[in-house]
């Protein structure tokens, strides 16, 4: 922990900064000290990532630091000049964003990349600034980092890429480490590891680190403060075990509920005693032997669906988890025949639909329905909302009217908990919660018995990701629905999911109820996966 005696590495005392006068930022008081790590929570527009770039004076033109004062290593920033910032990007402060790839040059392998970045603050030549580059890179767990500095970002994987990033931040000795959402879209052991290594190497090296993320998760396993944002305000400042305790305000009371699990009773399906191999009569979907198999241009086989077999009674969710890669969406894809499956058989309304030509399933389509994960590149942006909600309505019979219509679009909004106004909305005038649900009423629209939810809470604020699996919940209660949960999201499995199934290289390695995958876990890949999961629960009393 910081010695409060000694200067701060970061003091900002009453900073405001407006986007064309208007404040994003108002007031904001903070400090951070060495060896300490400070965690700011906030949702979407509370002002956090542009907090991070006004440390570094990296803000946009339009934006202007109205009153206040920043203070790196007791130095004021108010006056700095051109060359003194460049100096202090980097060299003092350094900031890892979000999605690592979006932030290396395509073109240059990143060995050169990193090695650029001690050149630019250190006098060295490019063979020894190269050889520093190498010896960081082991430092921060990446394998054969010779030949890993030889390669171009596009022949990385996210948790590789994303440790280049850490590394060019550490490179040239910063005091203070920026994270910017740092591991937002990293599977759950990536992101842990991520966040070990870099943790880890500042309180090595005496660093001070601000961690800006929006899962109070990762604040109470790494964290020393905590400071919750809202417009632009700090409104909630103290150590990160006090919060847990217990906020002092009512917006922290709500975000901290929002993030546990909200895991209640579930009413099962009865099951119906059949002949061995037969469809069970409770059962919506059966798939048996499910295979796909993709080739690629240099003659491999890349197995993403290797034999898979599990069932979904009707009114029951199945929570597909697993890592990036594992095959979990292209099962999805399968089941509503978005892609053609290779082998295997999907049993629904007991008929398997795999073997029916297109127009034989074109009447089935209307009963099985997928959700998709991004709705920003699902839904049309040129459409409405109401007509987006629509266009599914052409499968189903019953609407024969303008009138009907209109009806069902509007019945799909109330039922997905949005206003009607929003029916003449593009996607682009939608909060990312909106788009979701907006995805959600187009899917249950014609009234299916299937639907497959696609990572339906990714990504998502912490309020706004509650809201949407209660959302789910009570969809799947209040419809019957069979619903097959395809998440990383392990905290709204338990939320969710009457049984789990857990995937790995197209292969599903358990399965089971969930309460006993989550108590007691067999395989060693499912215990790692857990493992991994930062659930608040776990720090909270």
């Amino acid at each position: 922990m910081s010695d409060t005696a000694k200067t701060p590495l970061v003091e900002v005392k009453g900073l405001t900064v407006a986007f064309d006068g208007r404040r994003a930022l108002d007031g904001i008081d903070i400090t951070l000290g060495s060896d300490e790590v400070l965690g700011i929570v906030g949702e979407t527009g509370a002002g956090k990532s542009v907090l991070a770039r006004a440390l570094i004076r990296l803000l946009p033109e339009m934006a202007e630091i109205v009153s206040g004062e920043i203070k790196v290593a007791g130095r004021s920033l108010t006056d700095i000049g051109d060359r003194d910032l460049r100096a202090l990007r980097g060299g003092e402060v350094a900031l890892i964003g979000t999605d690592a790839k979006s932030l290396l040059d395509p073109v240059r392998t990143v060995g050169d990349q990193v090695a650029d970045v001690l050149q630019a603050h250190r006098r060295l030549g490019r063979k020894d600034a190269m050889a520093a580059a190498i010896d960081l890179f082991t430092k921060v767990g990446i394998v054969d980092p010779g030949q890993r500095a030889t390669a171009y970002p596009h022949q990385l994987s996210g948790g590789m890429a994303q440790r280049i990033v850490i590394a060019m931040a550490l490179i040239a000795g910063p005091k203070v480490i920026l994270a910017d959402d740092a591991t937002l879209g990293l599977d759950a052991t990536i992101q842990v590891q991520v966040l070990d290594l870099l943790v880890s190497r500042c309180r090595e090296l005496g660093l001070g680190a601000l961690i800006i993320t929006h899962d109070l998760g990762i604040v109470a396993r790494y964290c020393d403060r905590v400071a919750i944002m809202r417009e632009g305000r700090i409104v909630e400042a103290t150590t990160t075990s006090a919060f847990l305790d217990g906020p002092s305000t009512p917006y922290g009371v709500e975000l901290l509920a929002a993030a546990k699990a909200r895991p209640v009773p579930m009413v099962k399906a009865e099951a119906v005693a059949t002949a061995p191999g037969t469809l069970q009569s409770a059962s919506a979907v059966e798939v048996v032997g499910l295979r796909k198999y993709f080739n690629t241009p240099s003659g491999h086989i890349v197995r993403a669906v290797d034999d898979v077999s599990f069932r979904i009674p009707r009114g029951e969710t199945l929570a597909l988890v697993g890592e990036s890669g594992s095959g979990k969406t292209t099962v999805g894809q399968c089941l509503v025949r978005l892609l053609a499956s290779d082998a295997g058989s999907v049993v629904f309304g007991g008929q398997d639909i795999l073997g029916l030509s297109d127009k034989a399933f074109r009447p089935v389509r209307r009963n099985i329905q997928m959700v998709f994960q991004e709705p920003y590149v699902a839904l049309n942006p040129r459409w409405q909302v109401e007509d987006l909600i629509a266009e599914p309505l052409g499968l189903d019979p019953t609407i024969t009217s303008v009138a009907d219509r209109r009806k069902r679009v509007l019945d799909m909004l109330e039922l997905v908990r949005l206003p009607a106004k929003l029916a003449t909305s593009f996607p682009h005038q939608l909060t990312a919660g909106e788009q979701k649900r907006v995805g959600m009423a187009r899917a249950l629209a014609t009234r299916p018995d299937f639907v497959v939810f696609d990572e339906p809470t990714t990504a998502l604020d912490i309020r706004v990701r509650a809201q949407i699996i209660d959302l789910v919940r009570d969809l799947q209660r209040d419809m019957a629905l069979a619903t097959l949960f395809i998440t990383h999201d392990l905290n709204s499995v338990r939320s969710l999911a009457h049984n789990v199934a857990v995937m790995r290289h197209g292969k599903i390695v358990e399965t089971g109820a969930t309460e006993r995958i989550f108590a007691a876990p067999e395989h060693d890949y499912t215990k790692m996966l857990l493992g991994a999961e930062l659930p608040i629960e776990h720090f909270v009393e």
